[in-house]
């Protein structure tokens, strides 16, 4: 009897705290970024977006919940997917040029991803270069609903991250010193 009650506790932590792997979707454009970029570069600013690094930690995806790993679409890092997301916005302002003098690299200091009922969250802390010599570092937080049921509050965050990506842009591309960053030496 003892084995069955362990077997069935078992299986009922089994089924209830196991979940599926959710990919954030494809990463779209922020028509008011790309408003924002099209102001800042002027006069045939272009500029080549480098490498984007991650402090060596090669995240690909986090858990929520401990249950559901959230992981980018192509199982890139997450490092590479902002990036990606960065360069198609410098893209479509037509400000992105593979061969300029200017090329813009980033450091992805930290992702954190938060599930908590009433506080969930996407924070990043990134820290922006040019090949001129300047650089500044943006933190940035995306506040978003969660769910008490941890299916919903997975299903949230893995929704909720495009945004999150699209906000953290805005505040690189809006930062006062990123008109420095266009300049050459």
């Amino acid at each position: 009897m003892k084995r069955l009650v362990l077997w069935l506790l078992a299986l009922f932590m089994l089924i209830g705290f196991s979940g599926c792997a959710n990919k954030v979707h494809d990463y779209s454009v922020s028509a008011n970024n790309v408003v924002s970029l099209r102001n800042v570069a002027t006069n045939g600013t272009s500029i080549n977006v480098g490498s984007f690094s991650d402090s060596n930690k090669e995240e690909t995806k986090v858990m929520c919940r401990l249950a559901t790993p959230i992981g980018t679409p192509k199982g890139e890092t997450f490092a590479s997917y902002i990036k990606n997301a960065f360069q198609t916005e410098m893209i479509m302002s037509n400000i992105y040029d593979g061969k300029s003098d200017v090329t813009v690299t980033a450091n992805l200091n930290d992702i954190y991803g938060s599930t908590t009922l009433g506080n969930a969250y996407w924070e990043f802390k990134i820290t922006i270069k040019s090949s001129n010599g300047v650089s500044y570092d943006v933190e940035t937080r995306y506040d978003y609903e969660s769910s008490f049921s941890a299916m919903s509050a997975c299903s949230e965050m893995q929704r909720s991250f495009v945004p999150a990506v699209q906000k953290l842009n805005g505040e690189i591309i809006n930062n006062p010193k990123f008109k420095n960053l266009l300049t050459s030496n």
